[in-house]
């Protein structure tokens, strides 16, 4: 979904990134490349840069963020992304395709 400036991703954060589903927090969605099935850490960024990615064009902004604390929205210009590239493989998926229920 978007194009980054790819950074190394911290060997130190283990911790699979999840999104709580319901108020309680009981449940939960994993999010995984569904290419490779990498999973991006908290700390993982992306940058809102349209170019060489299969995204519409449109005015990208630069703003560096993790694309799913916000559900692919970028928090500097609003765009709302549809496709996300996986920092590990490189390959592009819809940013719907990396949320799996457990």
């Amino acid at each position: 979904m978007l194009e980054l400036f790819k950074r190394p991703e911290p060997q130190w954060d283990q911790k699979i990134f999840t999104i709580p589903r319901d108020d309680e927090g009981n449940s939960s969605e994993r999010i995984r490349c569904p290419k490779c099935e990498w999973q991006p850490a908290p700390a993982s960024t992306w940058c809102c840069h349209v170019e060489g990615t299969p995204e519409r064009p449109f005015p990208a902004c630069g703003t560096i963020w993790n694309t799913f604390d916000t559900h692919g929205r970028c928090p500097g210009c609003s765009h709302q992304w549809t496709w996300t590239s996986c920092l590990r493989c490189g390959e592009f998926s819809l940013h719907e395709d990396w949320y799996e229920c457990e």
